[in-house]
């Protein structure tokens, strides 16, 4: 004879199973990122095959790499010249990806691929180039670069993500350098995104007290980690500075965008994977930026503190981190309108 079967026993235990299952969901989504908000750190990058220059990047978020032959910066030399011209008084900055050409922007993308694939391939290992883009600084005072950290575009609790900056030409104060602070892809959060504020808006002034300019002759290669808080100066000089920039992923990562809806009050952050082509197609990177994009799949939610970065512990990781004021804050400018020019006049 078989045993008796307690149903009420049996509903018991599935009772505390489905109960341990939601209270695992719940640790995973809010326990674990709560202990992640205090001792997340940025993951070494694993693309690179010089490990000297991985050991800068997790450091201090940047290094240099080197320089192109003259025959590759003349190359894009000439293909930025094949492509655009500008007319803007007043100055302004000009991002290839915020084109709604689509055709010219893959334009752009294969052919600074095309020129710098033996580079890359000589940098990198098990990687993929996301982006390829021409980022123009046309002379004039409104030509200055927002303070700012780039967007979450991967998931950073796996991965670190790579940019690359060519100068076309020198490039120093006077014509709108690249200012970085050092060690602060350290100080914030994994998740960063234009439809929310940035951690230190609320003290940016003194965020820009701790810019360094990192002033570079026309071909050298500075690689940064995009959470390294950033801007340009002013191009006063009277000719564009031309930049050409690229995002490189670990081959296997997969290109997400942070949304959070700051009409609700809590610290919901959603998750949305997109296509491996979403930095060539997606249209609105500038228009109607702040809203959710509509491509791509949400990958749920992630509980996350974004407030507001105090002065004090700002100046305390400064201390940490032995930052010092910069020499140079007398002529970075406080600007903080910026100009953003069209398609470029054919």
């Amino acid at each position: 004879m078989k045993p008796a079967i307690n149903k009420h026993h049996l509903f018991d235990q599935l009772q505390l199973y489905l109960t341990g299952m939601a209270g695992n969901f719940l640790r995973t989504l809010f326990g674990e990122s709560d202990k992640k908000n205090k001792t997340w750190q940025p993951a070494r990058q694993v693309v690179l095959k010089n490990q000297a220059l991985a050991d800068s990047l997790q450091e201090v978020g940047y290094a240099m790499a080197g320089k192109l032959d003259s025959r590759a910066l003349h190359k894009l030399q000439e293909l930025y010249q094949s492509l655009h011209n500008f007319q803007s008084p007043q100055g302004g900055m000009f991002y290839s990806v915020y084109s709604h050409d689509l055709i010219y922007r893959k334009k752009v993308h294969e052919g600074i691929a095309q020129i710098l694939y033996p580079v890359y391939e000589s940098l990198f290992t098990n990687y993929k180039s996301v982006l390829n883009s021409y980022i123009v600084k046309v002379s004039g005072p409104e030509s200055e670069f927002s303070l700012h950290q780039d967007s979450t575009s991967l998931d950073e609790m796996k991965y670190s993500c790579l940019s690359v900056w060519i100068p076309l030409q020198d490039t120093g104060i006077s014509n709108g350098c690249m200012c970085v602070v050092p060690h602060s892809h350290k100080m914030f959060y994994p998740y960063r995104d234009i439809s929310f504020p940035q951690p230190f808006d609320a003290i940016s002034d003194t965020v820009r007290k701790y810019l360094q300019p990192i002033e570079m002759k026309a071909g050298e290669i500075l690689l940064f980690d995009n959470r390294l808080v950033h801007n340009s100066v002013v191009n006063s000089s009277g000719q564009d500075r031309v930049v050409v920039m690229s995002g490189i992923f670990p081959a296997e990562a997969k290109i997400i965008r942070c949304y959070k809806d700051v009409s609700k009050k809590d610290n919901a952050i959603e998750i949305i994977e997109q296509t491996d082509d979403f930095l060539l197609t997606f249209e609105n990177f500038f228009h109607d930026c702040t809203c959710r994009p509509e491509t791509g799949q949400s990958a749920g939610f992630v509980e996350w503190d974004i407030s507001q970065m105090t002065k004090e512990k700002f100046l305390s990781l400064c201390s940490k981190y032995r930052l010092k004021e910069s020499d140079y804050t007398s002529v970075i400018h406080h600007n903080t309108q910026q100009a953003i020019i069209g398609e470029p006049i054919a």
